[in-house]
């Protein structure tokens, strides 16, 4: 990996929020990606329900995880066979990405609708806070529970975290991050969903407060990829993201590939690397409640000389 063009990738990604997005009566320039064209499978073959440039800022509207199920009135319905959860908006065809390719999607912007749902109630979300009781607001951290594109082979289920990204439940894949993956075919295949108007670390009563938005993102194309599975970028930091059944597992995919990362855009060799990841690094739990867990480990940016 080259170290300039590393470093020139990592600047720019985490420079990604800093640059005007539009807003309100200013989206009008901006094409909508409707959450009525979603899928609840990433596979290979899957036919794209949108195109879109590299470069391009688009606003993509997601789903709560269980769309005409939950309603703002209260009402909650046990899914029947064959409704969908977890719908992600997509498949998103990127142009100019091919298998192999560096693919960075720049989360812009997240507004979230005026109420969402959690653990069998209704939250009303006002003025950047939801309502927890009469005597408490929570202040709103959105973000989006499920990104990720198509992998190579098989099939991943947008309820579950893989690879190649999915429903991995991280708060850090919120506003102001850009989270890079390596494209497995043609278009990467992206999709998003699953949004939460606030969720802590594990994610440990199965639901963050579920919500729809309106997700302002743009899709670009880095010199070179970074890692085979998930990573994040920010400005005050760089995480690498890993998902297994066995928690033990996915906590050491992240920790490995944060090594690999820091030996590759360093130079440095692995023990010292390795020593870098012992002494600064923070392995975090993404979420521990669904069959395969999710675990990434941040690095401080100023690590990688940025």
């Amino acid at each position: 990996m080259n170290r300039k063009t590393f470093l020139s990738s990592v600047a720019f990604g985490a420079a990604a929020a800093a640059v005007p997005a539009p807003a309100g009566e200013k989206t009008a320039g901006v094409r909508r990606l409707s959450a009525d064209k979603n899928f609840t499978l990433f596979r290979a073959g899957i036919e794209p329900n949108y195109k879109v440039k590299l470069g391009e800022i688009l606003l993509v509207e997601t789903q709560h995880g269980l769309p005409g199920r939950v309603t703002r009135d209260g009402q909650f319905r046990k899914s029947r066979p064959g409704e969908p959860v977890n719908p992600m908006t997509g498949p998103i065809f990127v142009e100019g990405i091919e298998p192999g390719d560096a693919l960075a999607i720049d989360i812009l912007e997240i507004h979230p609708g005026d109420w969402g749902y959690s653990g069998g109630r209704i939250f009303e979300l006002r003025d950047g806070y939801a309502i927890f009781d009469d005597k408490l607001r929570l202040p709103l951290s959105p973000m989006l529970g499920g990104l990720g594109i198509v992998p190579a082979k098989g099939a991943m289920d947008t309820r579950a975290p893989g690879q190649t990204g999915g429903n991995m439940d991280c708060k850090e894949v919120r506003a102001g991050s850009a989270v890079v993956f390596t494209a497995q075919v043609e278009g990467a295949l992206a999709g998003m969903g699953d949004a939460h108007s606030l969720q802590g670390d594990g994610e440990v009563r199965g639901q963050g407060i579920e919500c729809g938005t309106e997700t302002l993102v743009r899709f670009r194309k880095l010199p070179e990829p970074l890692s085979e599975r998930p990573v994040i970028l920010r400005r005050e930091f760089i995480a690498t993201v890993g998902a297994d059944k066995d928690m033990n597992e996915a906590a050491w995919q992240a920790t490995n590939d944060m090594i690999e990362l820091i030996r590759k855009a360093t130079g440095r060799d692995k023990k010292a690397a390795y020593a870098l990841v012992n002494l600064v690094g923070d392995l975090r739990i993404n979420q521990i409640v669904d069959p395969t867990k999710g675990a990434r480990m941040e690095v401080p940016r100023w690590v990688f000389g940025v």
